[in-house]
């Protein structure tokens, strides 16, 4: 008796729990697969079976009541292009239903990679997303599972992938879209761990490629600060760019959206470092092979940068609303994206060309492995364009590694790493050379300042009857300024002076060598004659055609005894006398044309009476705000008959630009001539 009422009671109580699931539990249409699994506990299990699919969109297919046995079934370890739909893009669901039974407990699914962008749903309830869908989609890329909770075991229900997969680009494969391996369930915690181990074993397989970055970005910072010490050197400049780009490149595994979501401008500055890493190569090759200094290979060099730059911006405009991509948009990013993918063949234009012009042992090991780099980035940046067109297989073959224990380097990081100790040692040998170069170069000046030391005189013979005070003061380490004081007997045996003083345009070791010509030409005319127009004259004809399109100026004084002083300017500044300007006709300077006329002009000087002469440095002294010291201020300040040291004085402490000469001759009165003595002042001013 009591059995049979305890037997009743049992099958009662079944019935009425079957009821109550039934009421209380969401209609759940039949699937042609389920997935049927105990709760995994503090495990994990993967989701077997097939999965049901369908393209298109309609939210309706997230509820649990759809009918979807009409779907066709997808294996989720693989994409759709894999296996009955290659090429499509677009919208797609999946759809599985689930029976977790066993104890109770926190249950959660662990979504892999998808391309590219999805929303899950369990039992019609929208519960994450990964990216967004269209309209507004963001996607740049899905590079990690991501954990979604779905209860609180026992579980039933349908679980729903709503998938976007963007247009193809010029480099995907048909079988791309959805997803990619089979979802698992468990525990959040464990199944969060499981995804943050796969990024640690990423990281610690990628510890050389960050031990290489660090490296190439420390290197890259110290060539900056070399070259922000010196600023001529554009070499340091773009070895730095390229180091520091490199080293950018190689620590974009460390950020952990590199195994997630990467947002546009994410994108936008990975295309920039790549850019920054290309053309600072180029412009480093350039230097080092000394092929910048060469006017076609600059104008070369900016089209093709610009054509880069250019190809690359219409690359990402196009990239910013790829979600919209027509037949028109893609053909726009296949063209634009072969055009940056062909330029590193421009490095084995450098290099071809240098060795061919140059050929040099120290440059063949740069030569060589610049050579392998671009000739590795072209193929692997052309090979994957229209794969899916060509079907070719050689991308999954560009990049074979060895392996040194849980370590893998692959072709780009040997290449990296042979490039950046090649370019170390080649700049410090192109360094080096530099070195001994500058060495000789401040060896050849220390010479010329020792010769111009010579040419502009320390003492002058003594010219009785005359004070000569002068003061040359150079811009740079040897100038163009110049001037001679050749003492003269007239015919009755009266003593004077050739005086003679000019500019030579330009400025440094070539002004200075048409000052030595020049001095050694009028050393030699006055030999035979003192006439101050006849040897301006000489000088004139011997200048021609030996300055380069250059010119000089000058004017030439004979001195005599009695005062008389007979001048003869060709294109220079006209002297002061008594605090007044002398005038003197127009002519042109020395070594532009052999018809030239220099007339001369007679000027007597007072007894105590000065005569100043200088070059156009005093005019062209320019003040830190670039503003011109002028004849203005000139001619208030020789109103005043100051001393030479005054004058230059005056004109430094506007700003010195040029360089700067005066020199004055004053008679002296109540002194015999034949027992005056000179009192000479002459100072070379240090630089």
């Amino acid at each position: 008796m009591i059995g049979r009422k305890a037997a009743g009671f049992s099958v009662w109580s079944i019935a009425i729990a079957i009821a109550l699931t039934l009421l209380f539990t969401p209609d759940v249409q039949a699937s042609g697969d389920p997935f049927t699994a105990p709760n995994p506990g503090p495990g994990t299990v993967v989701i077997q079976g097939n999965w049901q699919f369908h393209l298109g969109d309609d939210l309706g297919w997230s509820k649990p009541a759809f009918d979807d046995s009409g779907w066709e079934q997808l294996s989720a370890d693989t994409t759709w292009g894999d296996q009955t739909h290659p090429g499509y893009t677009g919208f797609a669901w999946y759809r599985k239903q689930l029976h977790i039974t066993g104890r109770p407990g926190k249950i959660s699914v662990l979504i892999p990679p998808v391309n590219d962008a999805y929303e899950v749903f369990w039992n019609g309830e929208k519960i994450g997303e990964f990216g967004k869908l269209p309209p507004h989609a963001w996607w740049w890329h899905g590079g990690r599972g991501v954990v979604f909770p779905l209860g609180t075991a026992p579980l039933d229900g349908v679980l729903a992938l709503r998938v976007w997969d963007s247009p193809l680009s010029s480099t995907d494969y048909n079988e791309v879209g959805g997803l990619r391996a089979a979802p698992s369930i468990g525990s959040s915690a464990v199944l969060t761990q499981r995804t943050s181990f796969v990024q640690m074993r990423r990281e610690d397989v990628m510890v050389p490629r960050f031990v290489l970055a660090g490296a190439l970005f420390i290197t890259g910072l110290l060539a900056l600060l070399l070259f922000l010490r010196e600023r001529r050197d554009f070499l340091y400049l773009w070895l730095s760019l390229f180091l520091i780009a490199n080293g950018l490149t190689g620590f974009e595994g460390l950020n952990p959206a590199y195994y997630g979501l990467k947002s546009f401008p994410a994108v936008c500055a990975a295309q920039a470092v790549g850019a920054l890493q290309d053309i600072s190569l180029w412009l480093l090759l350039l230097t080092l092979f000394d092929l910048h200094k060469q006017k076609s290979w600059r104008r070369w060099t900016v089209t093709l940068v610009a054509i880069y730059l250019a190809a690359m911006a219409i690359d990402l405009v196009i990239l910013r609303f790829w979600e919209y991509a027509g037949p028109a948009m893609q053909w726009g990013d296949a063209i634009s994206s072969g055009l940056v993918s062909l330029t590193p063949i421009y490095l084995l234009f450098i290099v071809g060309f240098a060795l061919l012009r140059r050929p040099q042992r120290a440059l063949l090991p740069i030569a060589l492995v610049a050579t392998l780099y671009g000739i590795y980035n072209m193929v692997t940046a052309i090979a994957p364009l229209g794969v899916r067109f060509t079907h070719f297989t050689l991308p999954q073959y560009l990049n074979p590694g060895i392996a040194l224990g849980p370590y893998v380097f692959g072709v780009p990081a040997i290449l990296n790493t042979l490039l950046f100790l090649v370019l170390l040692f080649t700049v410090a040998r192109y360094q080096s050379q530099e070195r001994r170069r500058q060495a000789h170069i401040e060896s050849e000046m220390k010479s010329a300042r020792e010769v111009q030391h010579v040419l502009i005189p320390e003492e002058v013979p003594v010219i009785p009857g005359f004070l000569i005070a002068s003061v040359y003061k150079p811009a740079s380490e040897v100038g163009g300024d110049f001037y001679q004081v050749i003492p003269l007997l007239d015919s009755t045996g009266e003593p004077g002076a050739l005086i003679v003083l000019g500019d030579v345009s330009g400025k440094g070791l070539k002004a200075a060598m048409t000052v030595s010509l020049i001095v050694g030409t009028l050393r030699t005319l006055a030999d035979f004659t003192d006439d101050p127009a006849e040897i301006v004259r000489g000088l004139n004809q011997r200048l021609l055609g030996r300055t380069q399109g250059g010119f000089t100026t000058c004017v030439a004084i004979r001195v005599e005894a009695n005062g008389r002083m007979v001048i003869v300017n060709a294109g220079h500044l006209s002297p002061f006398c008594a605090g007044r300007e002398i005038v003197l006709p127009g002519s042109l300077p020395l070594g532009l044309s052999g018809d030239a006329d220099y007339e001369p002009v007679t000027v007597d000087l007072e007894p105590n009476g000065t005569m100043t002469l200088f070059t156009d440095g005093v005019l062209e002294a320019r003040s830190p705000k670039g503003e011109l010291y002028g004849f203005e201020r000139l001619s208030r300040l020789m109103g005043a008959q100051p001393t030479v040291q005054q004058v230059i004085d005056a004109a430094c402490s506007f700003g010195q630009d040029d360089d700067i000469t005066v020199l004055s001759v004053t008679r002296v009165a109540g002194l015999g001539l034949h027992t005056a003595k000179l009192n000479l002042v002459t100072q070379i001013a240090a630089g």
